[in-house]
């Protein structure tokens, strides 16, 4: 078990890494009014995107890795943390100064992970229905298509933020549902393998148009509950994921505890500037609203 929250942690950090240079790069592209898979074209080619791309990728294949022995709602709690590390970067490397409230978050963020380490139980999913993997790749694919038919109307961040958390949540399901597979023809075969690829795939794109809508403030927060809550809950009900004995209220304060530490801590997910003399010419997101 300790294997597999090492790795959820350093997955968490590359994931922080790479929110911070994405919001750059997405802020240099014009706001598409669909889910354009043309879009994941010119992220690609754009510098600071690319980069935070390639760290998502590290951190998937790392997230994956510890979902084949991690209980969903555990990993996916780790992950929401990425932002109190982002937090304490901050403050250690640009000289960003916390608040009290910051430091409640942190310490709550802390203390929620010490509460699912000792509280999760190691194992792979417990009960599967036989038709979850295609349950899954039909849920994925109806997320795509109103994420696609809805985005016109999404004027914030926090609707597509919540769709990419949601999406990345779908994710993370798929991949825990792949726990048991230890064979390519496996992996190849279960439909739960497309619904992780495609539920990444449509995450990235909406997360990079809650970028463009607004405040990556309101992007993060709303990202974080799409990917904590609804696939913790699905873990629990339909994939048998477990707790310790006697555990079970210690995982829900830990996870509550981390998840609202993170959220607290949403504002971290930007970029902080450097101090101009002038004093204005600073990140556009400094200056407006979530849009």
């Amino acid at each position: 078990m300790a294997v597999g929250f090492v790795l959820a942690i350093i997955a968490a950090l590359c994931s922080a890494t790479a929110a911070i240079v994405q919001s750059i790069g997405a802020r240099r592209l014009a706001a598409t009014p669909h889910v354009d898979p043309r879009l994941l074209l010119r992220l690609v080619r754009n510098g600071p995107y690319a980069a935070g791309l390639v760290l998502d990728g590290a951190s998937s294949v790392l997230t994956f890795t510890a979902l084949r022995t991690l209980p969903i709602f555990a990993v996916q709690a780790v992950g929401a943390a990425n932002l109190g590390m982002v937090a304490l970067i901050a403050m250690c490397v640009l000289r960003v100064r916390l608040t009290a409230r910051d430091w409640t978050a942190i310490g709550g963020v802390i203390a929620g992970l010490v509460l699912l380490v000792l509280s999760a139980l190691a194992a792979p999913p417990d009960r599967v229905p036989a038709s979850a993997a295609w349950w899954l790749l039909v849920a994925v694919l109806v997320l795509a298509a109103a994420a696609y038919l809805g985005m016109p109307r999404m004027r914030g961040p926090a609707l597509p933020g919540l769709l990419a958390g949601l999406s990345f949540g779908s994710a993370a399901l798929g991949a825990r549902l792949l726990g048991r597979a230890t064979t390519v023809g496996a992996l190849v075969g279960s439909p739960a393998t497309y619904a992780v690829v495609l539920a990444g795939l449509i995450g990235v794109l909406l997360y990079a148009a809650a970028l463009q809508r607004g405040a990556v403030t309101v992007a993060s927060a709303s990202s974080i509950v799409g990917q904590t809550l609804a696939p913790a809950a699905a873990g629990w009900v339909l994939l048998g994921d477990q707790v310790r004995a006697g555990f079970t209220p210690v995982a829900i304060l830990g996870f509550v505890l981390a998840v609202s530490g993170a959220i607290a801590l949403a504002r971290h997910a930007q970029p902080h500037p450097h101090p101009h003399p002038e004093g204005d010419d600073c990140d556009p997101q400094q200056r407006g609203g979530d849009g």
